[in-house]
């Protein structure tokens, strides 16, 4: 299913957002009844303490008291237990029943409200007790109406009727939903407000991606179309500012090969049309009978188609090349080994220009990781370009530079005009005395293809001449 980017960020983020107060509701909701019963739990241990610290002081003797001094130990207990509640005034409320489970504390005008409901079931308490009805816990749990208490008990060990015989003290452990009620619509509006404010935010941020997105799918339907435009409004979006810097750079380089396809195609066609228009008028001739020679036209025929096929081959080579459907075999070679195997291959290229082909070698031989047809193909291109121009000598030097092998071969020429050397490799390029603009070209793809680069520039003065350098990578340890 696809959905556009704005509606994938906001309906998470209203999601969350509508989550997030549920779950904040939940967890205080959980937090508050376990500290309202943790308090609870606390007042209470703190005043049964105080009845075991006040029981043990009192009842702490192994010598047996008459009846008597049992129930005034006991009226002792219990006054010095009201002490402590005048003094201290916990939260834990005190209830004693005598041995006949009446109820002596607190008096009929002192009861609470549930003083009476608590004395009924801790009066069943006790009557399970006694029967071996249920086990005993330190702490009991027991509901009255709608109130929630805990309950503890201290049974003091005496056989007479004492007021004192059983001690409870129980309190009451908040009900917290009035608060859950009142925070929980207190809450929700606070949560509305912000959610309301977060989804309009997420929804003008989701915006401000959109948008650029947006305006870069227009741009490259433009460029679809064969209109190259930039998008030159710049975006606050790092990542997005990155995309819109490397669109418009790709557009750029678009244009350029566009304008590079069409210019290769204007001069394609304008190279082929010289010879064939010279194949088709001595060919004309010699049907009319025009040419009494046929030897000599056929001969110029052959040369123009010649001509033709050299082009072709260059354009096929280029083609190639740039499709990446050239197979690269890069293999440790020799470079001087090679420059002389080359310059035996090319001695009637010497012989037939009057060129003087001289090699200097190094002390050192130099390895170099090449694709030996590719290295072929662009040393022969740079030799008969410096073989067109040169007075009478070309020399050619291996040697490790800079952590390449450089191959360099320059002429005794007279140079590239100043205004010809930004554009030496740019393909269809001619200079003065050109062929078709597509030799030196090829050398530069054939160099890039394997790792390498090329170079050209002319000699410092007082020299003279053009130089090449052709950079290929060393050998791998």
């Amino acid at each position: 299913m696809i959905s556009r980017i704005r509606m994938r960020i906001f309906i998470p983020m209203l999601f969350l957002i509508l989550l997030f107060p549920l779950l904040s509701w939940g967890i205080f909701s959980s937090a508050s009844d376990w500290y309202m019963s943790r308090l609870s739990r606390q007042s209470l241990e703190e005043m049964m303490g105080q009845i075991r610290i006040v029981g043990d002081r009192l009842y702490s003797g192994d010598e047996e008291v008459s009846r008597d001094e049992e129930k005034e130990l006991s009226r002792e207990f219990l006054s010095q237990i009201r002490a402590f509640i005048r003094k201290d005034r916990p939260r834990a409320q005190l209830l004693a029943v005598n041995s006949r489970l009446k109820l002596t504390y607190p008096k009929t005008g002192d009861y609470q409200p549930d003083t009476q409901a608590i004395y009924e079931v801790c009066r069943e308490m006790i009557l399970s007790r006694e029967q071996g009805k249920e086990g005993w816990e330190d702490i009991q749990e027991a509901r009255v109406g709608d109130a929630h208490y805990l309950i503890s008990l201290y049974e003091t060990e005496s056989q007479a009727n004492i007021r004192g015989k059983y001690l409870f003290c129980y309190v009451a452990v908040p009900d917290t939903k009035a608060l859950l009620s009142y925070t929980g619509a207190l809450l929700l509006l606070i949560a509305g407000v912000l959610a309301l404010l977060a989804l309009a935010a997420a929804w003008v941020v989701a915006g401000s991606i959109a948008k650029p997105l947006q305006a870069l799918c227009f741009h490259t339907r433009s460029i679809g179309k064969g209109r190259f435009t930039r998008m030159e409004r710049p975006c606050s979006i790092r990542e997005i500012e990155e995309l819109r810097r490397d669109f418009n750079r790709m557009a750029g380089e678009l244009e350029q090969l566009n304008r590079q396809q069409t210019a290769f195609f204007q001069n394609a066609s304008h190279e082929l049309r010289t010879p064939l228009m010279s194949i088709c008028g001595y060919a004309q001739g010699i049907q009319c009978g025009v040419f009494p020679d046929h030897q000599e036209a056929a001969g110029i025929i052959l040369e123009e188609a010649m001509r033709m096929k050299e082009l072709v081959d260059g354009i096929l080579t280029m083609s190639k090349l740039d499709g990446g459907r050239v197979e690269l075999n890069c293999r440790e070679m020799d470079l001087a080994g090679f420059i002389r195997d080359e310059l035996t291959s090319l001695k009637g290229m010497e012989v037939a220009e009057q060129i003087q082909f001289q090699m200097q070698e190094g002390p050192e031989p130099v390895m170099a990781l090449a694709d030996r047809e590719l290295l072929e193909r662009a040393f022969r291109n740079v030799i008969s370009n410096c073989v067109r121009y040169a007075a009478g000598l070309v020399e050619v030097r291996a040697e490790m530079r800079d952590g390449w092998a450089a191959v360099t071969i320059a002429d005794d020429g007279p140079g590239f005009p100043e205004r010809d050397l930004p554009h030496v490799f740019e393909r269809f390029y001619k200079g003065q005395g050109g062929n078709f603009g597509i030799g030196l070209s090829i050398v530069r793809t054939a160099m890039e293809y394997q790792g390498g680069r090329v170079e050209a520039y002319n000699r410092a003065a007082p020299g003279h001449g053009a130089v090449f350098v052709l950079w290929l990578p060393l050998k791998r340890k």
